[in-house]
């Protein structure tokens, strides 16, 4: 299949290869217990959990509800914070940026 056979918007070869070589690295620290553990359902089972938190960079503050994590192209592992305000519309932020109230 020639590039001109793919259907528009379908990633590239190289894309692909480069999601591929990703993944592998992102199981291979998995597997070497760098990543924090994930349960059944993608969340990080954090110890946060429903409880206050405060997000340093926006001043913001509210309940996490969950933890979540991003590969990024380049193989880093970025968690990301979900967080509930009392108005209830949630935001997400950068877990780094995250302490507890």
């Amino acid at each position: 299949m020639s590039a001109s056979d793919q259907p528009p918007g379908a990633p590239s070869r190289a894309l692909r290869m480069r999601a591929a070589d990703g993944w592998e690295r992102f199981m291979r620290r998995v597997e070497a217990r760098e990543v924090p553990p994930v349960g059944p359902d993608g969340y990080e089972e954090h110890p946060w959990l429903h409880q206050r938190v405060r997000d340093t960079a926006s001043k913001g503050e509210g309940e996490l509800t969950a933890v979540t994590h991003e590969l990024h192209t380049d193989g880093r592992l970025v968690r990301i914070a979900h967080i509930r305000p009392d108005n209830g519309i949630e935001w997400t932020a950068s877990l780094d940026n995250i302490r507890p109230i």
